[in-house]
């Protein structure tokens, strides 16, 4: 799935997304670093832009969204249902048991993981065998997890606020 270089514009989450270059997110194993300062857009483009994207090439994903503490209820609920048993597990153990049930997915979308999970290695380990492509939003400067990088090429897609003028802020996007 391709991601075309070109102006991205959300009017109404107040941005315009200047996208340098097109951005391959079907090109093999990959991990995608999106960073940038807090609220330079990288969840709207993530939200408006990416997973619209990948609904339309039917392309299956797994999502931890910045809020992992109101979607912990939700895979409780939706493993429970599936007839898993899901009293007394702990978060990790919840999450272990929800990747193992996503295998048809190829994508994994981390969306400040890392603000509950300063290690996260662990993501990486139980979902290599059928993950193709990792997407991880992050304010963290360059910190990448030592198990994507001896596994898979890692691209920084940097976020950078160019113009605010009180209502809209114009951001352009670059690989790194």
């Amino acid at each position: 799935m391709k991601i075309k270089r070109g102006t991205y514009r959300l009017e109404a989450r107040g941005l315009n997304f200047d996208l340098i270059d097109d951005l391959n997110l079907n090109n093999g194993h990959h991990c995608f670093y999106f960073r940038g300062g807090n609220g330079f857009g990288k969840t709207s483009f993530l939200e408006k832009i990416i997973l619209p994207a990948l609904k339309t090439d039917k392309v299956q994903y797994v999502y931890i969204g910045q809020d992992i503490r109101t979607q912990l209820y939700t895979l409780k609920a939706m493993l429970s249902v599936q007839g898993i048993k899901v009293s007394g597990t702990d978060e990790v153990e919840l999450l272990r048991l929800w990747i193992n049930h996503s295998r048809s997915a190829r994508v994994f979308i981390l969306d400040e993981f890392d603000k509950y999970f300063a290690d996260y290695e662990f993501i990486f380990d139980w979902s290599a065998d059928f993950i193709r492509t990792y997407i991880i939003v992050s304010h963290l400067a360059y910190h990448q997890s030592e198990a994507v990088a001896q596994k898979y090429p890692v691209c920084n897609i940097r976020f950078d606020l160019i113009d605010f003028d009180g209502h809209i802020r114009n951001v352009r996007i670059t690989k790194e």
